[in-house]
């Protein structure tokens, strides 16, 4: 079955469906899975990474911080240089510790997203078997329960 009729095989019988997919009636052979694991690669998504420049690109690119530092160019050229002093401390004391709450927020969101594993059931050797969701390839028959 070509990649742009996925969205049609709901419509399909599922003799067609499976039949298409080049999948016998007893589900997929381990061996048959771990090609097709190989040629079309693990059933996962982008993970989860924190990355430092991001983090720090959605700190500095604040409306806020923008007249703040305005504001502290202005009381600099009006004379009022420990005004600007004062602001600019203000200004980099709050980016660096909001980019380390976020960074730390982020770092705790990828170890966590590292630690969930998802499970399913599929029609293996013609018997049920678990195996994690990256382990899914096409043409597996999934169970699906609520």
């Amino acid at each position: 079955m070509a990649e742009g009729r996925a969205v049609s095989a709901a419509a399909l019988p599922t003799a067609q469906v499976l039949h298409d997919l080049q999948v016998p009636e007893g589900g997929l052979s381990s061996e048959e899975a771990a090609r097709r694991l190989k040629r079309w690669g693990p059933n996962a998504v982008h993970s989860h990474r924190a990355r430092a420049w991001l983090v720090l690109w959605h700190r500095v690119r604040s409306p806020l911080l923008g007249l703040l530092l305005a504001a502290a160019v202005v009381s600099y050229f009006v004379g009022e240089r420990s005004d600007a002093m004062i602001i600019g401390v203000i200004v980099a004391l709050s980016v660096g510790l909001g980019f380390v709450n976020e960074y730390r927020a982020e770092k705790t969101a990828q170890s966590l997203h590292a630690k969930i594993r998802h499970r399913a059931v599929v029609l293996r050797d013609g018997r049920p078997q678990e195996v994690e969701v990256t382990a899914l390839v096409p043409g597996d028959v999934v169970e699906l329960s609520l």
